[in-house]
């Protein structure tokens, strides 16, 4: 009897802080609505000071990865015109390239049959340019100034300008150099018409003025003016003055 009364004090034991256990955590088993609120609102809390923190070091990232791809198409340009005595042509491709400045398709010559550059040193990071909110009709000539309305892009590649035929596209004499730009469209996602950066105010088409583009300098991207600003982001080669 001893025997059975001490196994039944154990079993108790044993049982009831277990039960106890149960039964508390049973009682928290689900959040009540005022840390539901709490909760989400700490959450949001942090959302609102991390999340510009992040985007401007993305954006940040962006703009390095542009200015290394498009020195690395510079570099690549400058050896093929040590190769064939000129740097590659640009020439209207359709349907890809109607305009004929996408690096990724008139730069082809730089990736086969010899390799002078990776084809992913041709991506613009930050895609494809907007549209200006300027209609068609307002050109000053039908074919004399810069195509604005949004070019296809699939592949989101850099612009890229041969100057001599840039030149007698535009039917603008004042660009007429020996000379390439490389351009990124930059954080604003607008072409701001850097490739008339080394150029005087006067190489400016009309649909820059129109565009509030009236220097050269107001073509280039300053991250002093806020990371997400105006402006694109370029390198050059060749005769082009300034660039030395």
């Amino acid at each position: 009897m001893r025997v059975r009364g001490s196994l039944k004090k154990v079993w108790n034991l044993t049982r009831a802080p277990s039960l106890k256990l149960w039964r508390v955590s049973d009682r928290v088993k689900y959040f009540t609505l005022l840390e539901l609120i709490i909760v989400v609102g700490i959450i949001g809390i942090l959302a609102v000071i991390v999340l510009p923190n992040f985007l401007e070091a993305q954006t940040r990232s962006k703009v390095s990865v542009a200015r290394a791809n498009a020195h690395l198409l510079v570099n690549a340009a400058e050896a093929y015109r040590v190769d064939w005595n000129g740097y590659p042509p640009t020439a209207q491709r359709l349907p890809l390239d109607p305009y004929g400045i996408l690096s990724d398709v008139q730069l082809s010559v730089l990736t086969t049959p010899v390799s002078y550059i990776s084809p992913a040193a041709f991506r613009d990071p930050f895609g494809k340019v907007k549209s200006y909110a300027i209609p068609a009709s307002s050109y000053m000539g039908v074919r004399s100034d810069f195509p604005v309305p949004d070019p296809p892009n699939p592949n989101r590649s850099l612009l890229y300008y041969n100057y001599k035929y840039f030149s007698l596209w535009t039917r603008n004499p004042l660009i007429d150099v020996i000379g390439i730009a490389l351009v990124s469209i930059g954080p604003d996602r607008q072409d701001s018409f850097g490739a008339f950066r080394p150029f005087p105010p006067d190489a400016l088409p009309p649909l820059a003025r129109q565009a509030g583009i009236t220097d050269p300098h107001d073509t280039e991207y300053d991250p002093t003016n806020g990371t997400i600003s105006g402006g694109d982001i370029f390198g050059f080669a060749g005769e082009v003055p300034g660039i030395h």
